[in-house]
């Protein structure tokens, strides 16, 4: 396939537009993270397969995505899901119904190979809605209004075929189908997914990298492999330094052996360190993810899981012994000063601002200036989100992370929790003044927590950020295994930056030395009332509610009461770094919070949680 050519004037074209419907819902219903990832690379590979036949069969002219070098750009983990083309005149219905046809054909060779024969239509999956404005309507500005109106009515419009149906279980993952036999290569292979109640939809996106020779590939890190990924760095860089490493780590891997664990290694994180002829170490950085959290040893869930007595000796001998292995391990990364093994990573969500409008020609930033609509300001833009999807992929990499799906305007990607803040500011600085601003989602999960139900706060957040007046803010939250949760919504635009502010129990620089305690937080919840009254109303009708200036004296010496005193090179106590700490901490506290308030427990929360969860 070639790139952009101008448009032609003498050569009128119709223009088409093919969307892909339910994306969002088909990633979000995943267990796993490889579920995750096979359907994000379902849905581009859908769109590549779109854009393919429209330029191949129907000699197209490709406005989105951006093709270079005869390849569509992102094709392996990010594909906007629709797709703009220009095609012959008096072509478009045709080549449109056509590229939809063609795609559920895709699907159903898809399912074929899975299942080892054709199987029955998936009803609302996958969902293929074009439009198509012939070239007599007028020039593409003309044509690309038509498009978006009618685009917007098609989506009004619902089909409703007949689904094939029979009593069966509904799918755990998407009860709107029924569950289906599992497919004969998990009965003779992989038995532990035998009783899973799966739609054939989720069998396909469960074995896609598998048993498709389009999806196959090594398989996605799981969330504790990401979770524990910077604390296994720190064993693996230790390893040939302190013996007592390896002993502990073969003890583990004995362990998890004896409980019948899968030999086979899961995906290793490449970015890990390697360490030459030795199998615990390859053990550590793959398989072992899981094995290192001394609370992966918990007597009860294991008999469960692999179907053991809890009352049998040598099985609960066995769960002690893992126990006291990862428990000693800990230990002796304590004493070379490695940060505490944490359970938590980050699921990170980006979206443009307004992409919709901005491509319409209507402002979207009152800094920034409008898109003149025409093919070249079009393809131009195609080309600038490839771009940022590459950049953001980077930026992902970079801080330890795993992208699921990077289109340029849609991110969705999973990082360690030490490094995601970082990966979230990292993203937003690959946005070029050119494209609208951008939104998004941060939240904190343990990895033993849903992932489906991590996804949906993580949107859930991304549209608190969007709802903000003037959109571009981070909707960053947290969820603990207990269930405890806080959350907040701070603007990009903000100074300090919401990154920054939120660090205020982890200083930095010149107060590096300085503690701040999470007795600060009790403090803060008590005073609250007096401090800011909660809103306007109370403020002006409740005498015990402190003037302005005192209030912010107050929340000073509150911060001032709960710091632990740094101290110098000569070992001198430095009480000018408290008193700068202090001011500091409390103009952080309230950027963190509502205009008109100087403290937002939630905010505090969170920061708290950094403190202990993500150092």
């Amino acid at each position: 396939m070639s790139g952009h050519a101008p448009r032609d004037p003498s050569d009128p074209r119709d223009l088409v537009v093919v969307a892909l419907s339910g994306v969002q819902r088909f990633i979000t219903e995943s267990r796993t993270t490889a579920d995750l990832r096979s359907a994000s690379q379902i849905v581009a590979h859908l769109a590549v397969k779109a854009v393919r036949h429209l330029h191949d069969t129907h000699k197209a002219r490709i406005v989105f995505p951006s093709l270079s070098e005869g390849r569509v750009r992102g094709a392996d983990d990010g594909m906007p899901n629709r797709i703009v083309a220009l095609v012959p005149t008096g072509q478009g219905p045709n080549a449109a119904s056509a590229t939809s046809e063609h795609l559920t054909e895709v699907w159903e060779g898809w399912v074929a190979e899975v299942f080892g024969q054709p199987m029955h239509s998936v009803p609302g999956w996958p969902v293929v809605q074009w439009v198509s404005v012939p070239a007599a309507v007028g020039p593409y500005p003309d044509q690309w209004r038509e498009a978006q109106r009618a685009l917007a009515e098609r989506k009004t419009v619902r089909d409703f075929a007949q689904p094939w149906d029979e009593p069966e279980e509904l799918c755990t993952l998407s009860p709107r189908w029924r569950s289906v036999a599992p497919p004969a290569v998990v009965e003779k292979r992989r038995k532990h997914m035998a009783g899973e109640n799966l739609a054939v939809a989720n069998w396909v996106k469960r074995l896609w990298h598998r048993e498709t020779r389009t999806g196959r590939s090594p398989g996605f890190a799981s969330t504790n492999a990401l979770a524990s990924s910077p604390y296994r760095a720190e064993v693996l860089r230790l390893w040939e330094e302190d013996a007592d490493i390896a002993d502990a780590v073969g003890d583990l891997r004995l362990c998890a052996e004896e409980l019948g664990d899968d030999p086979v290694s899961e995906l290793p994180l490449e970015r890990l360190p390697r360490v030459a002829d030795s199998e615990e170490a390859d053990w550590v950085r793959g398989r072992g993810s899981r094995w290192v959290f001394p609370a992966s040893w918990h007597l009860d869930a294991l008999a469960r899981e692999f179907e053991r007595d809890r009352a049998d000796p040598a099985f609960a001998r066995t769960v002690r012994d893992g126990w006291e292995a990862a428990s000693r391990l800990v230990e002796i990364m304590a004493r070379h000063k490695v940060d505490p093994l944490t359970p938590h990573l980050a699921v990170l969500v980006q979206d443009l601002d307004s992409m919709g409008r901005h491509l319409s020609g209507r402002r979207t930033h009152p800094d920034r200036e409008p898109l003149e609509v025409d093919e070249e300001s079009h393809s131009d833009v195609s080309r600038l989100l490839s771009q940022v999807a590459a950049d953001q992929r980077a930026a992902i990499d970079a801080a330890g992370g795993v992208v699921v799906y990077a289109g340029g305007d849609d991110l969705l990607a999973l990082v360690p929790a030490a490094t995601a803040l970082e990966a979230a500011r990292a993203c937003q600085e690959t946005i070029p003044p050119s494209l609208p601003t951008a939104s998004t989602g941060l939240l904190f999960f343990h990895h033993g927590s849903s992932l489906g139900q991590a996804l949906g706060r993580a949107r859930d957040l991304l549209d608190l950020a969007k709802e903000r007046p003037g959109k571009h803010a981070l909707g960053v939250g947290f969820v603990r295994h207990s269930g405890a949760h806080a959350h907040c919504v701070l603007p990009w635009s903000a100074d300090p930056a919401p990154d920054e502010a939120l660090r205020v129990f982890l200083p930095r620089g010149k107060y590096a030395r300085i503690r701040l305690s999470p007795g600060l937080l009790g403090d803060l919840a008590a005073e609250a009332p007096h401090l800011d009254g909660g809103d306007a109303e109370l403020r002006t009708r409740d005498q015990d509610v402190l003037p302005p200036a005192v209030a912010r004296a107050e929340v000073r010496r509150l911060i001032l009461r709960h710091t632990t005193l740094g101290s110098d090179a000569e070992n001198r106590p430095v009480e000018a770094d408290r008193e700068g700490f202090a001011r500091r901490a409390a103009a952080h506290l309230e950027h963190l919070s509502p205009e008109g308030r100087l403290v937002d427990e939630d905010a505090v929360r969170i920061a708290l949680f950094l403190r202990q969860e993500a150092s």
